[in-house]
């Protein structure tokens, strides 16, 4: 059984593993609560074959077509990264942020939406706090970007 190392962390590092595992409960919690009736008709072929209806297709799109997987991944990367005492790169955080934000301007504030600022709020900030710590530290002490 292979266990994670945990170093210790950059300024941030609590907070980028923060907004990871709350990614990684969003991703589960949409699966979950998207779930869909319509398998039997995707592994039947009818997305590739035009037949589907107009439900199944939008609930392709929310759920195995959707960012489930990839905000999962990225929450797993994120909370791997701070373990390791490591920085996600600048533009994770600030483009995650924009993204949601621009999905809770779009659909509104009552979607689901809302509840990923939270997280993409976070990495931002962990990023700030670790640019922070680095730009106050001696030359010969700051960290590899």
């Amino acid at each position: 059984m292979r266990t994670s190392k945990r170093t210790p962390g950059t300024p941030g590092s609590a907070l980028t593993r923060a907004g990871g595992a709350l990614m990684i409960l969003i991703a589960v919690v949409h699966v979950v609560f998207t779930s869909s009736p319509n398998w039997a008709g995707w592994l039947a072929g009818e997305l590739r074959d035009g037949t589907a209806s107009a439900e199944s297709v939008a609930f392709f799109w929310a759920q195995p077509g959707g960012f489930s997987v990839v905000v999962l991944l990225l929450g797993l990367l994120a909370v791997r990264t701070a373990n390791r005492g490591e920085r996600l790169p600048t533009y994770v955080g600030w483009t995650v942020l924009a993204w949601v934000g621009l999905c809770v301007f779009l659909v509104g504030p009552a979607s689901g939406f809302s509840f990923a600022l939270v997280p993409a709020v976070l990495l931002v900030a962990a990023d700030v706090r670790a640019r922070t710590a680095a730009s106050r530290a001696p030359a010969a002490v700051q960290p590899r970007q």
